[in-house]
């Protein structure tokens, strides 16, 4: 007879209940301590309610199968009760299925965790945690083979392609937190969200120090429960009245919230990012570049040499030696000179960061801080490997989450500020931004109108009956409520007031398919001249063309041809 011994760990002060939803049984499974994760993932030890398995069962001639079926069963379930207590007892024992390695059992196992990996992705989860235990499940797999002499298997020349492909993606920085600091207040709430969740996008292991004078603190609770998946936090930096009231000005004073950066932060690094701006791409380098001695780095401003010839950099993208800050007491060397001089200055504190700064900065590429209006200003190219410039600035009052739409890369903006949270997590690999990303089934059918008239014929017919027809309706005035109420169709954008905007007019010409000259009145003539150029479809109303662009022309009763002409363009394409 086999002796064998048992050894029991549990103590009275071990035992427990505890009723979990699906999501918060997720993290169950990669916690060790009484074998958990093993506890919930095996068939063994559980009551079922019956009805489960009315969708649900067993694979047949399969190893593991337990494990995929009572996740599936965890997912399925509204609730499942959890009792933390040594009622079963599980034997290993030489010699069995599960602990005999071969090419067989160790491809069921891989198998399994990526079948894990596909239900969870689809259900949208965060996948970090899966991902690492997938890699040292591949890993543990390589090293048993091996052991057990199976490195010529077919299985085992698999899992270790498996493994090599996974090591290439980029893990998170697993060292010491790197500062972003934002500054705001709450009715900024949704640009603060978006130019995070814009970071995270790209980045692992971030401290964000947000510098207000009105958040709540229970939302800093909340949102460090969502970030710690990411390794990374959000300070509340809060700055008191007694702060504020240094400044002799009568401009807002979350105008200089920036100013109070070395007081909060603790890292002798330190970015600083407005919140009218999205990041797309990683800024790792940034952390660790050599500043040459400089106290902070950042992108010259365009706008001020074009405007008032002066040769500053812009603000709203900094890269600061924060040692240098504290040492030099910056904080409280910015207020005295903007109680000196905020009256003569134009561009309050930017003007004061720059006379404090005169000849004393690091140049940045305008690629990490473009603002989109200045553009047209520079010779800017987007560098190779980049879809987008990697750090997007809505400079001005014509800001994306408006309702008309007025700069270039609206939808840029908008991509990162409906991101949830699980989707945020989803890009693995923390590649820059694609535009697969933002139109993952690819870019709808686009018309475009261009206009200087609100009365239009037949666009809302034509709207209504080409749902899936991306409209985008231009006009380099401001436009009237009649435009801007064809709004509520989901398959349009009405552009306004877009006046001596050639990057905006470059975008429209380029994301667009088909020009419509359906609007009476004065013409675009250069639009027209782009399309044509391009070879790009013009279709227009007999009784409204002005001009020879080789249109293919409608009369306005045959409005339904028009309808017709644009199906048979989609259906091509697609």
């Amino acid at each position: 007879m086999q002796r064998v011994s048992f050894i029991s760990l549990w103590g009275e002060q071990d035992y427990y209940e505890r009723l979990y939803t699906p999501v918060q049984l997720i993290d169950g499974l990669y916690e060790t301590k009484f074998n958990k994760s093993f506890a919930l993932l095996s068939a063994w030890g559980k009551l079922y309610k019956r009805s489960l398995f009315d969708e649900l069962q067993f694979s047949k001639d399969r190893i593991g199968e337990d494990h995929f079926l009572s996740l599936k069963a965890f997912l399925s379930s509204e609730r499942v009760v959890y009792l933390n207590k040594g009622l079963y007892a599980y034997r290993e024992r030489t010699g069995s299925l599960s602990h005999t390695w071969t090419g067989e059992w160790m491809s069921a196992l891989v198998c399994e965790m990526e079948e894990k990996l596909a239900l969870l992705a689809n259900r949208g989860y965060p996948l970090e945690k899966t991902i690492n235990l997938y890699q040292m499940v591949l890993k543990a797999c390589l090293a048993n083979s091996r052991f057990h002499g199976l490195e010529n298997s077919e299985a085992y020349r698999q899992i270790s392609e498996k493994y090599q492909a996974l090591s290439l993606i980029s893990q998170p920085h697993r060292g010491e937190k790197r500062a972003i600091v934002l500054a705001a207040n709450y009715p900024y709430l949704d640009q603060v969200l978006a130019t995070m969740k814009s970071v995270l996008y790209h980045h692992r292991n971030i401290r964000f120090y947000l510098i207000n004078g009105d958040f709540p603190q229970e939302w800093f609770t909340g949102m460090n429960r969502h970030l710690v998946r990411f390794d990374s936090d959000i300070v509340n930096c809060r700055v008191t009245s007694s702060q504020i009231q240094q400044y002799k000005t009568d401009i807002s004073y979350t105008v200089f919230l920036r100013y109070f950066i070395s007081d909060f932060v603790k890292e002798e690094r330190v970015i600083y990012m407005d919140c009218d701006m999205v990041v797309t791409g990683p800024l790792d380098d940034l952390f660790t570049m050599d500043l040459k001695g400089y106290p902070v780095a950042a992108v010259r401003d365009y706008g001020g040499r074009v405007f008032y010839n002066r040769e500053i950099f812009n603000a709203g993208f900094l890269v600061i030696d924060n040692a240098y800050w504290r040492a030099k007491q910056m904080s409280q060397y910015l207020i005295e000179m903007t109680n000196e001089w905020h009256d003569r200055v134009d561009q309050a504190d930017q003007s004061i960061l720059n006379m404090v700064f005169e000849n004393n900065w690091y140049e940045l590429p305008f690629d990490l801080n473009h603002v989109v209006l200045h553009n047209h200003f520079t010779d800017y190219q987007i560098p190779e490997g980049q879809e987008f410039p990697k750090v997007l600035h809505y400079l001005s009052h014509r800001k994306p989450w408006f309702p008309l739409a007025a700069q270039t890369y609206r939808d840029v903006w908008w991509f990162y500020a409906q991101l949830d949270w699980s989707e945020v997590s989803n890009n693995l690999d923390l590649s820059p931004l694609r535009e697969v990303d933002l139109y993952p089934e690819g870019r709808p059918l686009t018309c475009l109108v261009y206009t200087s008239v609100a009365g239009i014929p037949h666009l809302e017919d034509l709207i209504q009956r080409l749902p899936n027809v991306c409209f985008k309706i231009a006009a380099r005035v401001l436009v009237s409520d009649e435009l801007a109420r064809l709004l509520v169709y989901p398959n349009v954008t009405v552009y306004s007031g877009i006046n001596n905007m050639p990057n905006l007019d470059e975008e429209l010409v380029a994301l667009s398919d088909v020009l419509l000259d359906i609007n009476p009145g004065e013409k675009t003539i250069e639009i027209l001249d782009r399309f044509q150029l391009e070879d790009k479809p013009i279709l227009a109303f007999e009784e409204v063309k002005s001009t020879e662009h080789h249109q293919q022309v409608f009369s306005m009763e045959d409005w339904q041809g028009l309808v017709d002409a644009i199906c048979n363009m989609r259906k091509v394409r697609e």
